[in-house]
């Protein structure tokens, strides 16, 4: 079982970004569309667009939501995929460095025999977060 993991700083400060994190329009500017409320144990759907994914809808479920509080916010939840059927862990941390925040993504969960869609996520990811999120808080 591997794990990805990313790392990117955004010149921008820690609650801008936790809004891009935790507010549905804000989450479907640079993710998915989707129905998320920042409310522990809350179970949403992000809809995956054909071409980027499956075309079906990534079931998820929030397992952590610390906003930021002293430099720091953590969220975390489930990322199920019903074709194939794949179970897996989406957590990010935040921490705030001067006029800037470090985003650290980890999804974890893969099992053996998962690596294509593993690695179509751990692109998606490198894509989303420097070519999506980035751009919409540093030049927005």
């Amino acid at each position: 079982m591997t794990h990805i993991h990313r790392s990117i700083t955004i010149a921008a400060l820690i609650d801008d970004v936790w809004a891009y994190l935790t507010e549905s329009d804000k989450i479907a500017q640079w993710l998915m569309p989707n129905t998320f409320v920042a409310q522990l144990g809350h179970a949403f759907t992000m809809d995956c667009p054909p071409g980027i994914g499956s075309g079906a809808p990534v079931r998820c479920e929030i397992t952590e939501l610390q906003p930021p509080e002293k430099g720091r916010a953590r969220l975390a939840y489930t990322w199920v995929i019903d074709e194939p059927f794949t179970e897996t862990l989406l957590e990010i941390e935040l921490i705030e460095l001067a006029q800037q925040t470090r985003c650290d993504l980890v999804h974890s969960g893969w099992r053996d025999g998962e690596d294509t869609l593993r690695d179509r996520h751990e692109e998606g990811w490198d894509m989303l977060l420097e070519n999506r999120l980035r751009p919409l808080l540093e030049d927005g």
